[in-house]
C-alpha cells in the first residue's frame, strides 16, 4: 500500500515535532492526566457570537454541564473586539436558566429572551452594555439580567432577529391553522387534553421527523413592534404571521430554524415546497415577503431547482444571496450560489465551475465581498470572493482559513469577520479575521482569538495527538484518512487499534471537535485510532461525494478495508489481535456489513461497536423519516428493479450467516431517522447466532444523543466492551 503524504507536515514525520526535544528524540508527557469521557463533556460547549452592530462588542453563548451536579449552566460572556488581551475584554458573564436568542436592539443593548415553561411565556430583557457611551463592567445575576421588555404569550418563540429602522421584532413560533399567537397555548393545552389520542395523516407532511411525531401546530413567522422611547419599552400585543394564507412552515421540519433573514423592510425565507409530500421530495424554495405582512409572499425561487437555503440579504438591501441545488435529489447534492437583485428580479449563479460546496454564507458589512464556508480536504474553510469581480459564474473563491472548522459567520465594519472555531485539539472559541479589501493580496491578512471559554481549563491537557494524515489508493481513487496515536505513545510498546466509521454516508472524519463524536477520546484512552474518508465523504469535491450513490457497501467498504490494513502494515507498534472498531448511523451500517465481510476483506477485530446503526436496507426504506434519501442513495424506491438489486447485494441482513464478531448495539428510542427496530433486529441476529453481544437502549434519544449522562454512558460502554475482549486476546 502506498501512502501520499501531501497535506501537512505531521503526515511526515511518524511523530508530531512538539513531541521531540532539541535533541530530535522522542518525549512523552507522562505527567498528563488523561481526558476521560466525563471530562470531554465538562468543557464548554460553545455557540455562535453576537457583535453588536457596531462590530465594538460580542455577545458568546456557551454551556458547561457539570457531572457531579447533573446540571447545564448556560452563560452569555459580553467581551470587548478590540481589547489587546482576552482578559481584558471580558466585561461581565450573565448566567441563564435556560439558553435563548439574544439579539442587539443597538450598539448599546443587548435583548435577552427567557422562556417560562410553566406559564407559556417568553420574557424578552434588555441588558445594557454600555452607559454614557463607556462600556463597563456590570456585575449581573440569573435573577437581575435586566430590565423587563415586555412577554410574548408563547414559550416556543425563537430565531429572534431585529430590524431598526422598521422597529420591529421578527420571530418564529408555533401555531394552529388560524395562525392566533395570542390562542395558541389554550389550544395545545385543548389538544393535549383531548380524550382520544389518534393522529391522522394524509401523506402531505411528515409522520414523524427525528425524534418526533408531527401534530396540528406549524412553525410561522411573527413580526410585532418594538422601541425604545427613553427610558420606556414598548413591545407591541399585536403579532402578525407573514405566512397566513399560505401553507408555509418557516422552519420547516427539515430545515434548520435560522434559515431566514431581515432587511429594513422585508422578510427572505427558506420553505418546502407546498405542492410536494414533504417525505418524499426534498425541494425548498425562497420567498420574500414585506415585514408588516401587508402583502402576500412572493416566490424567488426559479422553480427548476432542488433544495434552497440560507437566504441572506446584502447590508445594503439590493441583493440577496441563498444556496441552491439543480436538482430534487437530497441535501448532500452540490449548493451553488444564487445572486437575486431585488430591483431588476434577475438572478444568476456565480462559482459554478468551483468543486466545492458552500454551506453557509454571508455578505461583508459594505455588501462588496461575499463570504462563504465550505468543507475542503477534512476541515471547513473560510473563503470569499468581491462582487465587483469579472467572471464570477467561473471565479474561485479566494481562501481566508486554512485548519479547523469555522462556522457562525458574522460580518462587522471595518472588513472584520468574527466566527466560531474548533479544531481536533480545541473545543471551541471565537475568532476574528481582519480581510483585506484587495483579495488579490493577503499578506495583510490578520487573525485573532476574542474569546475562548475553555483556554483555562485546556492548560492542563493542551497537547492532545495531532493528525497523521495519509492518501492512499482505494478501490476507485485516492482516499484520505489519518491516524491518531495513543496517549504516551512510545515505539516500545504493542498498543490496541480502534477503526472508526463515520455516519452520513455524506459527511467526514476532519479537523474539528464533537462531543457525541470525538476522536480523541480514543486516543486518551490508549488506542491507537485509524479514521478513514472513504469514497461518499464530503470535502475532497462532489465526484468523491457522489460516488457512494447506488454503492453504500460496495466501493466505500473496499476503501476502509484498504486503508485500515495499510494503517497496520504502516505503524508497527499496532497490535493486530486486539483489533477494534465503531461506528454510528452509516458507520453503524458499515458495522453491520462488515460483520459479513470481514474475512472476505481480510480484516480480523477481536470485537465491535454501532451506535443507531442500520440492519436492514430495504425496511429502511420504508420506515425512514426522510424517505427522499434513500430513494436518491439507493437509485429508486425498494420495490424497483434497480434498488431491490442493492438491497439484495448491500443490506447487512443478507449476510447474517456470516456474522461472528462479539458486538455491542446501542440505540436511541426515539431515533425515527433510523428506527430502533433495527437496533433490536442487529442485536436479535447477534442471539440467534450465539454471538456474544449487549444491547442497550437509550430512553428519550433520537438519531445524535443529547443528554450528556447517556453521551457519558455509551462512551463508557464501548470502552468496556472493547477491554472485556482485549484481555481476551
Amino acid at each position: 500500500m502506498q501512502f501520499f503524504s501531501d497535506l501537512l507536515p505531521d503526515a511526515v514525520a511518524r511523530a508530531p515535532l512538539s513531541s521531540r526535544n532539541a535533541n530530535g528524540r522522542l518525549e512523552t508527557d507522562r505527567s498528563r492526566a488523561k481526558l476521560t469521557p466525563k471530562d470531554l463533556l465538562q468543557l464548554p460547549s460553545v455557540g455562535i457570537s453576537l457583535p453588536n452592530p457596531a462590530g465594538t462588542v460580542l455577545a458568546l453563548p456557551y454551556s458547561v454541564w457539570s457531572h457531579d451536579r447533573d446540571t447545564e449552566l448556560n452563560f452569555l460572556r459580553i467581551s470587548l473586539i478590540s481589547a489587546p488581551t482576552e482578559s481584558e475584554a471580558v466585561l461581565y458573564e450573565i448566567r441563564l436558566q435556560n439558553p435563548g436568542d439574544a439579539f442587539w436592539y443597538d450598539d448599546d443593548t443587548l435583548v435577552i429572551p427567557i422562556t417560562d415553561a410553566s406559564e407559556h411565556t417568553t420574557s424578552l430583557y434588555a441588558c445594557p452594555v454600555a452607559r454614557g457611551g463607556q462600556h463597563e463592567k456590570v456585575a449581573t445575576t440569573v435573577n437581575e439580567i435586566g430590565e423587563l421588555v415586555g412577554r410574548l404569550p408563547t414559550d416556543s418563540a425563537g430565531n429572534f432577529r431585529y430590524s431598526p429602522d422598521a422597529h420591529t421584532l421578527v420571530f418564529t413560533a408555533q401555531v394552529f391553522q388560524d395562525s392566533e399567537l395570542a390562542t395558541a397555548v389554550s389550544q395545545e393545552r385543548a389538544w393535549d387534553g383531548r380524550k382520544d389520542t389518534a393522529r391522522a395523516y394524509n401523506g402531505q407532511s411528515y409522520v414523524r421527523h427525528w425524534s418526533h411525531y408531527t401534530g396540528p401546530m406549524r412553525s410561522s413567522l411573527f413580526t410585532t413592534s418594538l422601541l425604545a422611547r427613553g427610558e420606556q419599552w414598548e413591545l407591541g400585543g399585536i403579532y402578525t404571521d407573514l405566512l397566513k394564507g399560505t401553507t408555509h412552515q418557516v422552519p420547516s421540519e427539515d430545515t434548520p430554524g435560522n434559515d431566514f433573514d431581515v432587511s429594513a423592510s422585508q422578510v427572505v425565507y427558506t420553505t418546502k415546497d407546498a405542492s410536494l409530500r414533504e417525505a418524499v421530495q426534498y425541494k425548498k424554495n425562497i420567498f420574500v415577503t414585506d415585514i408588516n405582512g401587508r402583502s402576500p409572499p412572493r416566490e424567488l425561487t426559479s422553480g427548476v431547482h432542488g433544495g434552497a437555503f440560507t437566504p441572506v440579504f446584502s447590508p445594503d438591501g439590493q441583493l440577496v444571496a441563498w444556496l441552491e441545488q439543480e436538482s430534487d435529489a437530497t441535501f448532500d447534492a452540490k449548493n451553488q450560489i444564487v445572486l437575486y437583485n431585488i430591483e431588476t428580479g434577475t438572478r444568476s449563479v456565480v462559482l459554478r465551475e468551483w468543486d466545492r460546496s458552500p454551506s453557509s454564507i454571508v455578505f461583508s458589512s459594505d455588501s462588496s465581498k461575499l463570504y462563504l464556508t465550505a468543507p475542503d480536504a477534512a476541515r471547513v474553510k473560510i473563503f470569499a470572493f468581491s462582487l465587483s469581480s469579472a467572471g464570477l459564474d467561473t471565479a474561485t473563491p479566494i481562501q481566508l482559513t486554512q485548519t479547523g472548522e469555522a462556522t457562525g459567520l458574522r460580518p462587522l465594519p471595518d472588513s472584520r469577520l468574527a466566527y466560531t472555531y474548533t479544531t481536533l485539539t480545541s473545543p471551541g472559541s471565537i475568532h476574528l479575521l481582519s480581510v483585506p479589501q484587495d483579495l488579490s493580496d493577503l499578506s495583510t491578512l490578520t487573525k485573532q482569538v476574542i474569546v475562548d471559554p475553555s483556554a483555562n481549563i485546556q492548560d492542563s491537557r493542551r497537547e492532545y495527538s495531532k493528525m497523521e494524515e495519509f492518501w492512499f489508493d482505494g478501490d476507485s481513487r485516492k482516499i484520505h484518512g489519518y491516524v491518531l496515536k495513543p496517549k504516551d505513545w512510545t515505539p516500545e510498546r504493542k498498543w490496541p487499534v480502534v477503526l472508526l466509521i463515520h455516519g452520513g454516508p455524506q459527511w467526514v472524519w476532519g479537523d474539528a471537535w464533537s462531543a457525541p463524536f470525538n476522536t480523541q477520546i480514543f486516543s486518551e484512552q490508549g488506542y491507537f485510532v485509524v479514521c478513514i474518508n472513504p469514497s461518499g465523504s464530503i470535502s475532497f469535491g462532489q465526484e468523491y461525494t457522489d460516488a457512494v450513490t447506488g454503492d453504500w457497501g460496495g466501493t466505500p467498504l473496499r476503501d476502509i478495508a484498504k486503508g485500515f490494513k495499510g494503517a497496520l502494515k504502516a505503524y508497527s507498534e499496532i497490535d493486530p489481535k486486539r483489533a477494534f472498531a465503531f461506528g454510528a448511523s452509516y458507520g453503524g451500517y458499515m458495522i453491520n456489513l462488515l460483520q459479513g465481510q470481514a474475512a472476505t476483506l481480510g480484516l480480523e477485530f477481536a470485537a465491535v461497536a454501532s451506535l443507531c446503526g442500520i440492519f436492514n436496507t430495504e425496511y429502511l426504506s420504508y420506515t425512514m423519516d426522510e424517505l427522499f434519501f434513500m430513494r436518491h442513495d439507493w437509485l429508486g424506491w425498494p420495490w424497483e428493479k434497480k434498488a431491490r438489486s442493492l438491497h439484495e447485494a448491500l443490506s447487512p441482513h443478507k449476510f447474517v450467516d456470516r456474522w461472528r464478531i462479539p458486538q455491542l448495539v446501542m440505540h436511541g428510542d426515539q431515533d425515527y431517522r433510523v428506527p430502533i427496530t433495527e437496533g433490536t433486529a442487529t442485536f436479535n441476529a447477534l442471539q440467534q447466532r450465539g454471538i456474544p453481544s449487549r444491547l442497550i437502549v437509550f430512553e428519550k434519544e433520537s438519531h445524535i444523543f443529547t443528554n450528556r449522562n447517556n453521551i457519558l454512558m455509551h462512551f463508557n460502554e464501548v470502552f468496556a466492551w472493547f477491554e472485556r475482549f482485549s484481555r481476551s486476546t
